[in-house]
């Protein structure tokens, strides 16, 4: 009797390597991933660079933004809430003579009991049609009737002019 021997089908399997589809899947997502990942970086350096314009921008216009309540327009020269006060009308697009004027309003401001100066700029579309070359009218009773011709400084009382100014010198003289 002979012995016969059991032959079994061995099957070996090779466990510790990536099949080459495995390995196409990972190298797929690390790519997704890096180009999100690049995407998102790319994002927050733009919003942060749009924040900080934007920040600039609201500086900018919260230093333009000032209110002032020295200057009025000229229809309210009769009715400031003063009794008495000076009204100053000048060109202030006229870089020298606003120079000068500001200079003087500050130095006025800076005496012990002084009156509030209110300033008009006449260069101001609003304030042209009142405006001169020709005479102007040294006692209006209201704002309708203001014609100045040139820098002119008025002392206003209980909504009457009370002085009026003409000329750069006269109103120095007058302020200081």
């Amino acid at each position: 009797m002979a012995k016969k021997k059991n032959k079994k089908d061995y099957r070996i399997e090779n466990v510790g390597s990536f099949d080459g589809n495995v390995k196409g899947i990972i190298i797929t997502i690390i790519c997704i991933l890096c180009f999100f990942g690049a995407f998102y970086l790319l994002t927050i350096y733009i919003t942060n660079k749009n924040n900080d314009s934007k920040e600039e921008q609201n500086e900018n216009i919260q230093n333009e933004t000032s209110i002032s309540y020295s200057d009025i327009m000229l229809g309210r020269s009769f009715s400031m809430s003063d009794n008495d006060y000076f009204v100053l009308y000048y060109d202030k697009s006229d870089e020298e003579i606003s120079g000068t004027y500001s200079q003087l309003v500050s130095s006025y401001k800076g005496k012990e009991g002084h009156l509030e100066i209110y300033t008009v700029d006449m260069s101001s579309s609003f304030n042209k049609e009142y405006a001169t070359v020709g005479e102007s009218n040294k006692k209006p009773t209201n704002a309708n009737e203001i014609l100045i011709n040139g820098p002119t400084l008025m002392k206003i009382s209980n909504h009457q002019v009370l002085e009026y100014i003409e000329g750069e010198e006269e109103i120095s003289k007058y302020l200081k």
